[in-house]
């Protein structure tokens, strides 16, 4: 029997030392143990965490001269109505701590930091967009393709889209002050106001307008994905008739869009799921 693959982080080629990946390859210690990783932000549920997942990370550290790994986790789910405006801000100063880092067994290596989620694309791929956001001064799109131009699959749901456009009004800080110990609460932008205004205006108005809204996510997502992996289908064909060999990088690409294939495929089965749920409401 082949011995399985481990899988692989994707690093973010505009910033050295930070990369991206689904949960698997985030758990694989010859991952973090290679790519020098110091920090790792972990955008999943508990009930999302693989196995052993801390006692791996653990264990990827007590090697000899290897670094310690710290793990920051941000519980949410890939819903389009979570707020991750609350969570950018102290996400991008911990990351970029984490870059500052130099290791002790050699100053002159970059230390790394990993960002993942469950599959790499909507939650990670939310707070590494950010990230570039903030770092480089862009706009959301041009911050989504240099970050698809180093993991193609990367896709925030609409929800999590919106608010990084957000996030570009607000100048990367949805706060007009600093932290204070003397204040209880800090002064919110009027953009960030508005946008959770709205988000608890719609979790009101019922699980309906909820469930809604996220299929509507759902959609949008497996409609963006049948597209991008149908253009990357036509081209290895086209490549194929040319009698060109198939490079490693092409071939790691094929092997994301499967497994996106497979995703995309869940998610319908769910909005068929969820249509089929409505009707049944509305005819009760």
């Amino acid at each position: 029997m082949a011995k399985s693959q481990t899988p692989e982080l994707s690093p973010i080629k505009a910033i050295p030392g930070l990369f991206i990946s689904d949960r698997f390859a985030a758990a694989a210690p010859s991952n973090i143990r290679e790519h020098n990783i110091v920090r790792v932000l972990s955008i999943v549920r508990p009930n999302e965490i693989p196995q052993s997942h801390a006692e791996r990370f653990t264990d990827s550290s007590s090697q000899d001269n290897q670094p310690e790994v710290e793990i920051r986790s941000i519980p949410i789910d890939d819903d389009p109505t979570e707020d991750i405006l609350q969570h950018l801000r102290p996400a991008c100063d911990w990351i970029e701590q984490g870059l500052e880092r130099r290791l002790e067994s050699n100053s002159d290596v970059q230390a790394g930091v990993l960002v993942h989620c469950r599959l790499g694309i909507s939650r990670s791929g939310a707070f590494v967009v950010a990230y570039l956001m903030h770092k480089l001064q862009l706009s959301f799109s041009a911050a989504l393709a240099l970050a698809r131009d180093s993991r193609s699959m990367i896709c925030p749901n609409d929800g999590f889209e919106r608010q990084l456009r957000i996030w570009e009004i607000c100048e990367y800080d949805i706060y007009t002050d600093e932290p204070s110990a003397e204040a209880a609460e800090r002064k919110e932008k009027r953009a960030y106001t508005v946008w959770k205004a709205e988000r608890d205006n719609l979790l009101k108005r019922g699980e309906e307008d909820v469930n809604r809204a996220r299929f509507s996510s759902m959609a949008s997502m497996a409609a963006h994905f049948g597209k991008r992996r149908q253009e990357a289908s036509r081209d290895a064909e086209i490549k194929r008739e040319k009698g060109e060999e198939e490079s490693a990088d092409e071939s790691e690409r094929k092997e994301g869009w499967d497994k996106v294939k497979k995703m995309e495929e869940e998610w319908n089965d769910r909005l068929k799921r969820g249509i089929t749920a409505g009707e049944n409401d509305g005819n009760s």
